[in-house]
């Protein structure tokens, strides 16, 4: 007699779960540039921005994994291939239960690893600066859990901008509360309207049709709900970027050179046709025009601005 059950997922299915697919490492290069940022801006050494970048990958990890599981727990990951979270061509971590590489015990666990281990990481960081570095810690950290509930309540978009933004600026300054710190926060928020409105609102406008059945409420889901333009709402985003951008070079935050980053975000609004139509091709364009407007700041704040 022939078994019906299912095969039980290979061990080399699960260990690409647990080290590739739940971390979501593409978003390495935007953490990378907003702890950078901070490092840059505080005078930090290399050594210590690259201990800070470590850190940051591993709260990263932890926030990404953590959002597999809450996406499962609140429904929108649950159904049939055409009833979740749409596989995007930069991750499949909406996938990985439901095709039963992994169970949603083995994401809790992966997501508590990942928590351990940019902790430790953070202290080894906070015993060469400031113990205060676990303040932008703790405040990336809960962004996890205030984002998975901001998908419901028109939110989430704020709490993604803010961990990706300022407290991930903040972390990477490495400094005790006062203008250093201070100056991160506000340096850091060009970076979260770009990864935390422009980005996320194409992701999420990309799932509302799955959705939005399902409860979803934020900017992406308002957007297609009502049939606003995706393109208008994106240019919009990139002129209160660029004016606030404007904004902190004239008040000293950023340096006049990061100016030259500015003509990037255009380009973003520019692919917009080829988000819906062109997906792969269009949201890897996107991704990388918005890596390039983080890294090429921080290169420039690096070497004309410095702390």
């Amino acid at each position: 007699m022939h078994s019906t059950s299912t095969p039980l997922p290979s061990l080399n299915g699960k260990v690409s779960a647990y080290l590739w697919t739940l971390p979501r490492w593409f978003a390495l290069p935007g953490v990378v540039a907003s702890v950078a940022l901070g490092g840059v801006l505080t005078g930090q050494s290399p050594g210590i921005i690259a201990l800070a970048c470590l850190a940051g990958a591993l709260l990263m990890a932890y926030a990404h994994a953590y959002n597999s599981w809450a996406d499962w727990r609140s429904g929108l990951d649950q159904g049939s291939e055409s009833e979740r979270s749409h596989e995007k061509p930069y991750t499949g971590g909406q996938n990985v239960i439901a095709q039963g590489l992994v169970s949603l015990t083995e994401v809790g666990g992966v997501t508590l690893v990942y928590l351990v281990l940019s902790f430790i990481a953070t202290g080894v960081l906070s015993s060469y600066t400031t113990q205060w570095v676990f303040l932008p810690w703790v405040l990336v950290a809960a962004c996890a859990p205030l984002y998975s509930w901001g998908k419901f309540t028109y939110t989430c978009e704020l709490v993604l901008g803010l961990g990706f933004g300022p407290f991930a600026v903040m972390f990477g300054a490495a400094v005790g509360p006062g203008p250093e710190m201070a100056r991160a926060f506000l340096a850091g928020i060009p970076f979260g309207i770009v990864f935390g409105y422009m980005a996320e609102l194409v992701d999420q406008y990309l799932d509302a049709d799955v959705n939005v059945p399902k409860g979803l409420r934020n900017l992406g889901a308002l957007c297609w709900r009502k049939d606003w333009g995706l393109g208008s709402m994106l240019s919009l985003m990139v002129v209160v970027t660029m004016g606030v951008h404007v904004a902190l070079v004239k008040t000293q935050v950023l340096s006049h050179w990061t100016i030259l980053t500015l003509p990037v975000l255009p380009f973003i609004v520019a692919l917009t046709p080829f988000y819906e139509k062109k997906q792969k091709a269009g949201i890897m364009a996107g991704l990388g025009l918005v890596f390039l407007y983080g890294l090429t700041l921080v290169v420039l704040q690096g070497i004309h601005g410095g702390g």
